[in-house]
């Protein structure tokens, strides 16, 4: 089974104060939903049924691979482009689920997928508003660089 997800949001911020709070889980993940994903590895990070590697996705300020679980393969990424008063923070997800894991990605994985992506924007719009971004520089920037605003 095919996978395709989008999300986005427009956040009045310009593209470097997102960049750096989308490397910033531990501030941005909501976790009251659920726990952020750690580091486990040069760029491994568990994900609770998934272990993610990041890795180099020209375009995007942020992306991974799904490693693990076999059944389920795929790609995920955060790509910024220019709006007026902001900047597009957008999240794709692409890949295939196989097996029992057609059933959990539909029943299970998607429904809190969405959960979690439209809380993280949340999270994100919020820190962007509050001004207080200054996280730091991002430990490793993937592919691309943003937009410049």
């Amino acid at each position: 089974m095919m996978i395709k997800n989008r999300h986005e949001r427009i956040i009045a911020a310009a593209p470097e104060r997102i960049t750096a709070l989308i490397f910033d889980f531990d501030r941005i993940w909501p976790t009251q939903i659920a726990p952020a994903p750690r580091r486990r590895g040069n760029r491994l990070y568990d994900a609770g049924l998934m272990l993610w590697e990041e890795y180099d996705r020209p375009g995007a300020a942020r992306a991974f691979r799904v490693a693990k679980p076999d059944e389920l393969q795929g790609e995920h990424w955060f790509e910024l482009g220019v709006a007026q008063g902001g900047t597009v923070l957008r999240h794709t997800l692409q890949g295939c689920a196989a097996g029992t894991y057609e059933a959990i990605w539909r029943e299970r994985i998607e429904p809190l997928h969405d959960l979690i992506l439209e809380a993280l924007l949340d999270n994100v719009e919020a820190a962007a508003a509050s001004g207080l971004t200054d996280t730091g520089p991002p430990p490793h920037q993937s592919g691309g660089r943003p937009p410049q605003a």
